[in-house]
């Protein structure tokens, strides 16, 4: 199907996120890959901008607390100049907090690339058959040393960070959750977009 029409298929309303994605997972591929470590924003910059607390819109049970600004952003465009029409915003996961298992479908994200590029709407692409052209990706960069009890594993494989640290999300293959069972914060930068 083309992209404009796999962001509005009929199942997009009724998506249970944390369930009807799991089937896309291949546990046999990698489920991110390891970049290069970055120079992060300070800390308490990024402490001052997470401040949005919100239900992520599929399970009241999964909870997030944002943070985007400005300079944030003028940091992944000049970090990583090879991903366009970027989002990028902190995510904080508090102790207690956990996201279930769950593939990416970046349904929003297309949308917006989309208007932005309305030629995008024309590519083949499904979740059973993502278009290796549609060149999506999401990476995470750490923002403080791993803390035990922090948890994000993708594919079965958990990641283990240093500040600085950053992957690429499998997108439509991996699948990932976290939870933080330790007592500390957790911050890390999340920056979607395609890479050119």
């Amino acid at each position: 199907m083309k992209l404009q029409d796999y962001i509005k298929q009929d199942y997009v309303n009724n998506l249970d996120y944390y369930k009807d994605t799991i089937g896309y997972a291949d546990l046999k591929q990698p489920g991110f890959t390891k970049l290069n470590s970055v120079e992060v924003p300070d800390i308490e910059f990024i402490k001052e901008i997470t401040k949005d607390e919100r239900s992520d819109g599929h399970n009241n049970n999964n909870v997030y607390t944002y943070g985007k600004h400005a300079a944030l952003s003028l940091w992944a465009k000049t970090t990583f100049p090879n991903v366009k029409f970027q989002d990028c915003r902190v995510q904080l996961q508090k102790p207690g907090d956990k996201v279930d298992a769950h593939v990416d479908t970046l349904l929003g994200h297309i949308e917006k690339w989309i208007e932005l590029d309305p030629s995008l709407g024309e590519l083949e692409h499904s979740m059973e058959n993502p278009n290796p052209n549609l060149k999506a990706v999401r990476y995470f960069i750490a923002c403080e040393d791993h803390v035990q009890g922090q948890n994000f594993t993708i594919n079965n494989e958990k990641w283990i960070w240093k500040q600085g640290d950053a992957i690429s999300l499998n997108v439509y293959r991996g699948l990932h959750f976290t939870n933080n069972k330790s007592n500390q914060d957790r911050y890390i930068i999340k920056i979607t977009g395609i890479e050119e």
